[in-house]
């Protein structure tokens, strides 16, 4: 069955309500009550919510998944992120991804803030029943618009996908941080040189952006993708490994590599200007100059990567 997957910034609100609506667990024809809108799982529970996370709510008369997610400040572009990494797999079909912050108010952002953040929930819970309230017509729209999307497009292909054919290898790439184009350089290219490897990553136009990805070629019989992921690394890589399960892939055949090598704020920086003066040789050199001291640590991480790979345990 396919899997529908309602996203906004804490997964406790506007997704939550928008799957309960989806479902019919909420009525269309009217604002619901607030009894009714509490009665929905998982809406502004005490519950620990963990960001990138998927949480079940049921499933649709055709028998569908319908999962919420939080994706802090991810933004609109986990949509791409998600249908991009299902394309990967050929079952594009199997993964709907529906951004429910459009119609986010004050009120609920302030209300969540107090209920789920500072568990002040006598404060906070009134003001995010009557945003809810107030926002509820666009987050009925956007349920309508979703099913109306889902009955035309989404036809389930058989799950016996061809995994074992296409084995795949994920390097985490942050927004505008060239230290993971080092060690997805190194991984596919171990023999290259340090000046090599640093030519080679400097003039990858990759900037991470959150939903590209980008081949680079075979590996040890995987196929070597860098993954943008973002101002969120941390809770894509969280996604893809939630992904992974629920479209019952196995571990050996979609690996992630997340560095545990922080990125020096420097590089970061020099990186960053670089992509709005991409023609200063002076910011070029100082790049390779900022890069070149962790080619060494760099190696020794991805040797480990290759043995984790080996061993089937990896991430």
């Amino acid at each position: 069955m396919a899997k529908i997957i309602y996203h906004c910034y804490g997964g406790s609100h506007s997704s939550v309500i928008t799957a309960g609506i989806y479902l019919g667990i909420l009525p269309k024809n009217r604002v619901a009550s607030k009894a009714e809108l509490l009665d929905v799982p998982h809406f502004d529970q005490k519950e620990t919510v963990i960001h990138g996370r998927l949480r079940f709510i049921g499933r649709d008369i055709k028998g569908n998944e319908v999962l919420v997610l939080g994706k802090r400040m991810a933004g609109p572009d986990i949509t791409v992120f998600l249908h991009n990494i299902s394309e990967l797999f050929s079952c594009r079909e199997e993964i709907e991804a529906v951004d429910t912050t459009f119609p986010i108010n004050p009120l609920m952002v302030i209300g969540g803030f107090l209920s789920r953040g500072l568990n002040l929930v006598t404060l906070g819970r009134p003001l995010v029943i009557l945003g809810t309230q107030i926002a509820y017509p666009y987050l009925v729209q956007i349920a309508e618009d979703a099913q109306n999307r889902i009955k035309q497009n989404l036809t389930p292909k058989c799950p016996s996908l061809p995994y074992q054919e296409r084995p795949i290898l994920l390097y985490i790439c942050p927004q505008n941080d060239p230290l993971p184009l080092l060690l997805a350089g190194l991984h596919f290219a171990p023999d290259a040189t340090d000046q090599q490897l640093l030519d080679w990553a400097v003039n990858m136009k990759f900037t991470g952006e959150l939903g590209a990805f980008k081949y680079l070629g075979k590996a040890e019989g995987y196929d070597l993708y860098l993954a943008g992921t973002g101002r969120e690394p941390e809770i894509m890589a969280r996604i893809l490994r939630e992904i992974r399960t629920i479209l019952e892939i196995p571990r050996i055949k979609l690996g992630i590599v997340h560095s545990p090598l922080k990125t020096p704020f420097l590089l970061k920086g020099i990186s960053t200007a670089r992509r709005f003066f991409s023609w200063s040789k002076l910011l070029l050199m100082l790049e390779k100059r900022a890069m070149a001291p962790l080619i060494k640590e760099c190696r020794e991480i991805v040797y480990s990567t290759k043995i984790s790979l080996r061993e089937g345990i990896l991430d």
